[in-house]
């Protein structure tokens, strides 16, 4: 008994490993079978990329909430923000406004902090006001801050653009399997046509029987491809995809067979990849950029807890 056990103990492992490799290969075996069934393979040859998991859609939809909820500025920096606007003269809240744009693009770039806290400071615009030290950072504060609003700004467009983009993919999915239900019952009906009939067509006279007319074809419309056309956003200019706009599909043409439909399904799921491509790429930017955000809020909120306020020396000399 004790060798058995033993020896049971020892070839325990290599049975668990052979156990593994079989569970392994059934799990591989059964996934292809699931692929092979949710489509088919007679006329709609899919890619993977028109087709995202169900994980990464709900995943996208996540972070594009929790993007959202972030584009809101801290509420002493818009404080801060409302003060210059009601105090400073128009003139002056020009100057510091466009200083802002010009400095927006820096910080969606993520550009050192540091650096861009000091070059603010030395600005022209700051300095010929005759502001040094604290005064000097107070105003490139109040620009900072102005620059942060002038990105999120983008950062909505880009957002409403995304919005529209999904749409007009979950358009396209519709229209691919709409095409993809004709061209199923168009092969249906062929195979039944094809059928051989039982009906004795002989004449009385022995003329073999006339063959049946076959239907005209009818030419579907050509199909329209869709235009992606790539822009960048006005101030930080981070580039994006504009959502497209969907031609609708033909009118189903009855007796022209599989060719149009075939054809024109290849098109629609190429503008499907195409699309999925441009706009995975948009949301890798505006990712990348909201992470640049959140670090720049919070360097930005520490640079407020450092200066003293010298409201009375902005509103002299701002002007």
């Amino acid at each position: 008994m004790n060798n058995g056990r033993t020896n049971a103990s020892t070839k325990g492992p290599r049975a668990l490993t052979a156990i593994s490799a079989a569970v392994l290969g059934l799990a591989l075996l059964a996934a292809s079978a699931s692929t092979a069934a949710s489509g088919t393979p007679e006329s709609t040859p899919r890619s993977a990329a028109s087709s995202a998991p169900q994980y990464r859609a709900q995943r996208a939809v996540d972070d594009f909430a929790q993007w959202e909820k972030k584009l809101i500025l801290p509420p002493h920096v818009t404080a801060r923000l409302d003060w210059a606007r009601k105090s400073l003269a128009p003139s002056g809240h020009q100057k510091l406004e466009r200083l802002a744009l010009a400095t927006a693009p820096a910080i969606a770039a993520g550009t050192d902090f540091a650096a861009l806290r000091k070059k603010t400071e030395m600005d022209r615009v700051i300095t010929s006001a005759g502001l040094s030290g604290m005064e000097a950072s107070e105003a490139a504060f109040i620009v900072l801050a102005m620059a942060t609003k002038d990105m999120d700004d983008d950062i909505r467009i880009i957002m409403a653009e995304i919005k529209a983009t999904n749409a007009a993919k979950q358009k396209l999915g519709d229209q691919i399997k709409q095409l993809n239900q004709w061209i199923s019952e168009d092969m249906s009906k062929a195979k039944d046509d094809a059928k051989p009939s039982d009906i004795d067509n002989t004449t009385v006279s022995g003329k073999p029987p006339q063959a049946s007319e076959k239907p005209q074809a009818v030419k579907a419309p050509p199909a329209r491809g869709i235009v992606l056309e790539k822009v960048a956003s006005p101030t930080i200019h981070l580039e994006y995809v504009k959502a497209p706009d969907i031609p609708p599909l033909p009118p189903r043409s009855s007796g022209a067979g599989v060719d149009a439909p075939k054809s024109l399904l290849a098109e629609r799921m190429s503008d499907l990849d195409g699309l999925n491509e441009f706009s995975e790429m948009t949301a890798l930017r505006l990712q990348m950029t909201m992470d640049r955000r959140s670090k720049f809020i919070s360097t930005l909120s520490q640079m407020m807890k450092k200066t003293s306020t010298t409201q009375d020396i902005l509103i002299q000399n701002i002007k």
